[in-house]
């Protein structure tokens, strides 16, 4: 967004060559912050409700195999999300025990499914992440104004911390580390290239 925004800036004269280089720098952010925000409360809603929705259709499953225990379809259903669980793990004859046990002690569907305070703080830290993430990018530009060197610094800061994430998950799942994360650098440094000269 960030490469964007700045091809945007140096690309169009109306953006760029009327404006003092604070009025420049807070247009950035403003977009930049306002962009992320944005997606940050798009993300954490759909995480929110989309958690909702899979426990309201847990508990009506639930809540109809309480009225049939028996019916096949219904029971497939909830086996497969225990084997797609932890509880996976352990044998047939014990999840069919689980089973039983969930459709005997766990709840019927409620009627609503309201948002909790522990939803609204998964939202505000999805949209925080979102908004923190520009500050790495955009200081280039702060510190430096709208040089080659400020860009040349975002575009290889964001490529980095892609390639960072990439690392870490090869990391926890036993991946090639290094080639993962050199192939990714690269993908962003593309991408974002692209980003800016189509912004511009």
């Amino acid at each position: 967004m960030v490469a964007m925004v700045s091809g945007m800036i140096t690309g169009y004269s109306f953006i760029g060559l009327h404006l003092f280089r604070w009025e420049i720098t807070l247009w950035l952010m403003v977009v930049t912050f306002g962009v992320n925000i944005g997606w940050g409360l798009i993300d954490g809603f759909t995480v929110v409700y989309g958690g909702l929705v899979d426990k309201a259709d847990e508990e009506k499953l639930i809540g109809n195999l309480k009225k049939d225990k028996s019916n096949p379809r219904l029971r497939g259903t909830l086996l497969g999300s225990i084997d797609g669980s932890v509880a996976g793990y352990v044998s047939e004859e014990d999840q069919e025990k689980l089973a039983d046990n969930i459709i005997d002690q766990g709840p019927e569907a409620k009627k609503k499914y309201h948002f909790t305070k522990e939803d609204r703080n998964i939202v505000l830290a999805t949209v925080s992440c979102d908004a923190l993430a520009v500050i790495p990018v955009i200081l280039p530009y702060l510190i430096l104004g709208f040089t080659s060197l400020a860009f040349t610094l975002s575009v290889l800061i964001a490529s980095f911390a892609m390639a960072y994430i990439i690392f870490i998950y090869a990391k926890r799942t036993g991946r090639r580390k290094w080639v993962g994360a050199g192939i990714f650098f690269v993908f962003a440094l593309i991408a974002t290239l692209l980003a800016y000269y189509f912004g511009w």
